[in-house]
């Protein structure tokens, strides 16, 4: 399937890179095809007969103050939904319903972050799912019992939907070492299960040694940002005590704090 999304991505880069008045910051430009068909792939289900469903309504989540400006450019998200019907569709990709493209508040987002999810209007999810998930029970909104493993002995329950990771202080997990980001990555519960985000870091995220945009995790993967090792699992029999936060430090709190996420770590 790689192959494919590859001439997806391309295709929407194109339109992005030939469009007048499109979004200022370079950087947004130059992510939101990948993330795009990061979306698209993570959400997308295998048929019986080989092909693919993809899921019709893609949601751009971000902070409230930038909200405005992403408005100002629709006319140009609903190209991209139209272009990626249409190439997809090439690829034998199928959507059930014209696919769009929607705007969300975020307030767990700074202004130059966005992050984009895909999912299937209610009526066909039901009917589908059961062909990724291998079983017709649902899943709760997020793992209840999802941990992550830091450096190899420090353990995160996982209670909330949205996790941030970073060298911040105000991150849920806190990293001070230097190659890490100061908003380095995201976790955001979907369907049952954690997807990681990476922020745009200058490091990078891998999850089992592929750097990605984006990966939904399974029990035992591991995740490495800018070279610091997690672990992630889930354990229905778990008991991990009441804490919510970690701040896995190996030394004090890091000067600057403050600046833009983007500065190099």
């Amino acid at each position: 399937m790689k192959s494919r999304l590859d001439l997806i991505e391309a295709r929407l880069q194109a339109l992005i890179e030939s469009s007048a008045h499109i979004l200022p910051r370079e950087n947004i430009q130059q992510i939101l095809a990948k993330r795009l068909v990061a979306a698209l792939q993570e959400s997308s289900l295998l048929r019986e007969d080989g092909s693919y469903s993809a899921p019709s309504i893609f949601v751009i989540h971000l902070n409230p103050q930038a909200l405005p400006e992403w408005q100002s450019q629709q006319e140009l998200l609903n190209k991209l939904a139209t272009v990626l019907q249409e190439t997809a569709a090439e690829e034998e990709i199928q959507f059930d319903i014209q696919p769009i493209i929607m705007l969300e508040e975020d307030n767990s987002l700074l202004v130059d972050d966005f992050l984009i999810t895909a999912e299937f209007p209610t009526a066909h999810r039901g009917a589908t799912e059961a062909i990724q998930l291998n079983a017709s029970e649902e899943r709760p909104t997020r793992p209840l019992t999802a941990f992550l493993i830091v450096n190899g002995s420090e353990v995160l329950p996982l209670r909330q939907s949205v996790i941030n990771i970073g060298r911040r202080l105000d991150n849920h997990l806190v990293l001070s070492d230097p190659r890490v980001s100061r908003n380095h990555a995201q976790l955001r519960s979907s369907r049952g299960y954690y997807v990681i985000f990476d922020l745009n870091s200058t490091g990078g995220t891998y999850v089992n040694g592929q750097r990605i945009t984006q990966q939904t995790l399974k029990p035992g993967d591991v995740i490495s940002l800018a070279g610091v090792p997690i672990i992630y699992g889930e354990e229905a029999t778990a008991e991990m005590g009441d804490t919510s936060e970690l701040n896995a430090r190996s030394e004090g709190p890091v000067e600057g704090e403050a600046q833009d996420r983007h500065d190099t770590p």
